[in-house]
């Protein structure tokens, strides 16, 4: 690896400058490390991958991972990201969902229109990621870093469930709480 990598010229580009940016051999030793580590967790989940090129596929998803979670702002947690292409898609690239999902973080091509990618795009592994985790920092955003569980559930529901639901749970709360929805429940 070099020190002029895909993260440090994202992060270049979007003019954060310092000195992690100069990345020396600690700097790539740990990288590797990390790969190292995601691509081991990857191989754990699929044990079925034994050939050389599903062990190299695993090694290319786990460095793009890495490089897209880290330069999303806020970075967001690889094995995390790792954890939610398990559940949605078993690390298949082509896969589709019952609504109409796709890829690897199985995206909503309504959402990729509004991040300006087309949907023929959507299913290479980098941009599929990329678009996740934008998905992702948006409930991160929207639910509170703190709040994982609520922020796991808006990123596979989506705005208009969850919404639905906490309508739903609202209006029975409002009408059978003594005091209406007073105290700051909204």
């Amino acid at each position: 690896m070099h020190s002029d990598n895909i993260l440090t010229r994202r992060l270049k580009t979007n003019g954060l400058k310092s000195a992690a940016l100069s990345c020396d051999s600690n700097c790539e030793r740990l990288m590797e490390n990390l790969i190292a580590a995601l691509t081991a967790a990857i191989l754990a989940l699929m044990p079925h991958w034994q050939s050389r090129a599903e062990q190299d596929r695993a090694r290319e998803y786990a460095t793009i991972i890495i490089e897209e979670s880290q330069a999303a702002s806020p970075p967001v947690d690889p094995f995390l990201v790792a954890s939610i292409i398990f559940r949605e898609s078993s690390f298949r690239q082509q896969a589709r969902g019952k609504r109409g999902e796709i890829g690897l973080m199985q995206v909503m091509p309504r959402g990729v229109v509004t991040r300006a990618v087309s949907t023929e795009k959507i299913t290479s592994v980098r941009t599929n990621i990329r678009v996740g985790i934008g998905h992702l920092n948006y409930w991160q955003q929207q639910c509170g870093v703190e709040n994982v569980p609520l922020w796991l559930s808006a990123y596979n529901a989506g705005r208009c469930e969850l919404t639905k639901y906490h309508s739903r749970v609202m209006r029975v709360y409002c009408r059978i709480k003594p005091d209406g929805c007073g105290g700051g429940v909204s």
